[in-house]
């Protein structure tokens, strides 16, 4: 279970940008490397702007929005071009709440793209019953030394690995859950 709105928006930031490459042919793909993304929520009170960096490749980037695509929690889950923008679709649910989201993303995927996302949880969640959010991310160049292709590292508090989040059983995606908590957690 999700325990903070701050992990909430940063997961839903991932997944939702990683959905923007499933399910059509035409979506576009996120040159491979590594990209800045900020995630700026303007729902609910002290919620700052989360930085985050990832290392992404072609194989990582599809694995995301293979799991993304293939959830069993999610019942609608589609990408459409609409002119220059992608227009992403998601109804899921997380327990007994049903999360709906709508997001626009444009951009060229190779230098930059960003994306304006609305979420709705009924019943609330964790209070929340919306969650609107602006993502702009930038690529910076080929990954860092010794990083590897899913390594997303939250600045200046930690890091944590997509491919392995993906591939976890449910007691190390709670483990891995809580450490992403802790990342959200302002520096000591």
């Amino acid at each position: 279970m999700i325990k903070s709105r701050a992990t909430i928006a940063v997961c839903l930031g991932i997944w939702t940008v990683a959905a923007v490459g499933a399910g059509t042919p035409d979506a576009p793909k996120r040159k491979p490397g590594l990209w800045q993304q900020t995630v700026t929520t303007s729902s609910g009170p002290g919620m700052p702007p989360q930085t985050m960096s990832m290392c992404t490749d072609e194989k990582t980037d599809n694995l995301i929005a293979d799991q993304a695509g293939a959830s069993e929690r999610c019942t609608q889950q589609s990408v459409k071009r609409q002119g220059n923008a992608f227009v992403v679709e998601a109804i899921c649910k997380d327990g007994t709440t049903t999360v709906r989201t709508h997001g626009t993303f444009t951009g060229d995927f190779t230098s930059r793209y960003s994306g304006d996302m609305r979420t709705t949880f009924e019943p609330p969640m964790q209070g929340m019953k919306e969650m609107t959010q602006k993502i702009d991310a930038r690529w910076l160049g080929p990954c860092k030394p010794g990083q590897k292709p899913g390594d997303v590292v939250m600045e200046g508090r930690g890091s944590m690995n997509m491919q392995e989040l993906m591939k976890a059983d449910p007691q190390k995606m709670q483990q891995m859950m809580e450490q992403m908590q802790k990342m959200q957690q302002p520096p000591r």
